[in-house]
């Protein structure tokens, strides 16, 4: 369902807009912001029910909606929950843009204080798409990439902070894409630990039996092994013993 945004102010799609308490002044200064941003229109549609209509997603800080600029581009807004336990979303946009700056994440097109608008990203997330059952060599080069992009936050001392549960946190983008999506709990001043959180995910709980009917068994004491090793040095070398233990150093 496609809306011109001045529509944003009645009901059903006002809560998406001021979720959970919508506020006619609140509501048209998201409007004006939308405005400012080059929006022109939300698409309700997604995974998420809220209401009377679909969203891409809703969080503890956030709902995420689908929106249309006057190019007609397709891009994702992250507008700010009125109960959000922070005043801005400005700390999420500064970490978004330092993924950005290694490859990662949906690219940062602009921002306020409310709304963050980004680079659309779709694609099943990285459960559903084990769930597919994909050949083990696709498998293979696409979770290396995916370890790849999380040394790289690593490297420049960024922490997502939500990839030990990374069900809704990896989106396979066209089913040959890893994308790794929602920065709201990222910071740079704790230690990193995005490579070991996704490894735990990936080869030791979480997704681990699905992994293991694609790929087969792996060494789980020789991956923990590798990833303390890891901790303590995160530099190349401790990096490719660790897709050694995983089974995926030979797809590099």
């Amino acid at each position: 369902m496609l809306v011109e945004v001045g529509r944003l102010l009645e009901e059903p799609f006002s809560t998406a807009l001021a979720y959970p308490r919508p506020s006619s002044d609140i509501l048209e200064k998201r409007i004006a912001e939308l405005r400012s941003l080059g929006i022109t229109h939300v698409e309700f549609c997604g995974r998420k029910a809220l209401g009377k209509v679909r969203v891409l997603g809703k969080g503890h800080v956030g709902v995420v909606l689908a929106g249309r600029t006057a190019s007609g581009e397709k891009v994702a807004l992250k507008v700010r929950r009125v109960d959000a336990d922070r005043a801005t979303l400005a700390h999420e946009a500064e970490m978004l843009k330092l993924a950005n700056s290694v490859g990662v994440g949906p690219r940062l097109i602009a921002h306020t204080d409310d709304v963050l608008v980004m680079e659309f990203v779709e694609g099943p997330t990285l459960r559903e798409w084990l769930s597919s059952t994909p050949g083990a060599g696709e498998a293979s080069r696409i979770l290396l990439r995916l370890l790849e992009k999380c040394w790289r936050l690593d490297s420049i001392g960024l922490d997502h902070g939500e990839l030990s549960r990374a069900h809704s946190h990896v989106l396979i983008q066209g089913w040959r894409e890893p994308r790794i999506v929602d920065f709201e709990s990222a910071s740079d001043r704790r230690r990193p630990s995005n490579l070991t959180s996704i490894c735990q995910y990936l080869f030791i709980s979480g997704v681990s039996g699905l992994l293991e009917a694609i790929l087969g068994p792996r060494d789980r004491d020789a991956i923990i092994r590798a990833l303390r090793t890891y901790k303590r040095d995160m530099a190349e070398g401790a990096f490719r013993s660790v897709l050694e233990a995983c089974g995926l150093a030979r797809h590099i």
